[in-house]
């Protein structure tokens, strides 16, 4: 049906990725294991000519029965199939991590925007909180990141994280969490350090337990990271990796006399060597490399675009705190509430004038309006040419400042990777 062939459609995009595939070529496990299966595969031809074509008939007197090799396969084909369930386990948990990390990060920031709408503080205190709130949450989660991919030294080097204006930060905040031996259980700190502050100033004017769930979010943040954090920390037992390498190279050495007996001609005894060494040894080296999911090498997840996501939604956040509240079109209501003049509304009612409409036919319908009052307010003048768009780095705009007297700019990203001198 249209289902099924939307799902061939979908696996052979996948399948033909230009870029995925060039990296899985190139990789070092892929390469590992053509090398071994080709070869094994001449070897296996080279035995079958041997016994075959110049008859020796050496081969069955050494290898053991058909059924001796078919356990031995079988156990090996376990062994890589509870590996491969683990390998899968920790890319699916690693998934997991890394969007819950960035939502308890943005939960926190968004609650504490909203307890600052009824601050008591002056406009100042109000904008510097925010400022350095977004700064800190936009670090601590990059940093996050960054320790998630271990400390070994890749040949693929590591992820490059964007950062929300790090060094609009004062420079004895900047150089104390360059020095800190934990840089983001050092920030974490400062989070919350910025928010007893802003209680005791009046910025964040709301009851105490209310204000426990930021901090609960901030909890929550943290503990997700130590969990994400054993992924790349906690490997498989050194035993059970031996143990695995010694049944793939027996397999390497075993298959070419089994197959060089059974199969008919050289040729089909190399490939059929070859294809089956090929795939146990890929799917093992598959399999070390989602060890950790968080690293550049596995080509498994994209940890830049979850924090370049955090960061525009910190930013939208900046750019909607002093939005008005949502609130219904007063002249759509066609009923009242209980004190007004009009009648109050029952279920019935509500079922009758409420309009329903597809999420895609309101977004048609709102861009149509937002457009068209743009161009009421602005009509095209053919006469005279809008000047161009300036276009800049991100590090020029990182330095952006706003007008004397203003609010401050909102910070544009810059791509700065933690651990670097600030």
């Amino acid at each position: 049906g249209t289902s099924d062939a939307a799902a061939m459609t979908s696996m052979v995009r996948l399948v033909v990725d230009g870029d995925k595939f060039c990296h899985m070529v190139k990789s070092r496990g892929f390469i590992l294991s053509l090398i071994v299966a080709l070869l094994s595969g001449g070897f296996s031809g080279m035995l079958y000519y041997y016994d075959s074509v110049l008859e020796t008939k050496f081969i069955r007197k050494l290898v053991p029965t058909e059924v001796v090799f078919n356990v031995f396969i079988t156990f090996v084909a376990l062994v890589l199939g509870f590996r491969t369930a683990h390998a899968l386990t920790r890319y699916t948990d690693a998934a997991m991590y890394l969007h819950k990390l960035s939502a308890c990060w943005f939960d926190t920031a968004s609650t504490l925007f909203s307890f600052c709408r009824p601050s008591k503080a002056d406009n100042e205190a109000v904008d510097q909180f925010q400022q350095t709130l977004i700064r800190l949450i936009s670090v601590v989660n990059a940093l996050s990141l960054e320790a998630l991919q271990g400390t070994s030294k890749s040949a693929h080097g590591k992820f490059r994280f964007e950062v929300l204006g790090l060094e609009d930060l004062d420079a004895a905040t900047q150089g104390d969490i360059v020095q800190s031996e934990h840089r983001v259980e050092f920030v974490f700190q400062l989070v919350q350090q910025l928010c007893i502050d802003g209680m005791d100033s009046g910025v964040l004017n709301v009851p105490a337990p209310i204000l426990t769930r930021s901090f609960q979010e901030m909890s929550g943040a943290l503990l997700t990271f130590h969990e994400a954090k054993k992924l790349a920390a906690v490997q498989m037992p050194y035993t059970y990796i031996v143990i695995t390498a010694t049944l793939l190279v027996s397999a390497a050495v075993c298959m070419p006399f089994m197959m060089a007996l059974y199969t008919q001609g050289w040729w089909s005894s190399f490939f059929f060597t070859m294809s089956g060494t090929f795939l146990l040894w890929s799917t093992n080296c598959m399999n070390e490399s989602l060890d950790n999911p968080f690293t550049i090498e596995s080509k498994a997840l994209n940890p830049c675009d979850t924090q370049h996501d955090l960061n525009s939604q910190l930013l939208q956040l900046l750019a909607q705190r002093s939005s008005p509240s949502a609130r219904t079109d007063p002249g759509d209501t066609t009923h009242g509430s209980p004190g007004s003049n009009k009648p109050e509304c029952t279920y019935p009612d509500l079922l009758a004038h409420t309009r329903r409409l597809s999420l895609n036919t309101w977004d048609r319908r709102t861009r149509r309006s937002i457009e068209h009052c743009v161009e009421e307010a602005h009509p095209p003048d053919d006469t005279e040419l809008a000047p161009p768009v300036r276009m800049c780095s991100n590090e020029d705009a990182n330095h952006a400042r706003a007008p004397p007297g203003g609010a401050a700019a909102a910070p544009a990203p810059r791509h700065w990777r933690p651990g670097q001198e600030a």
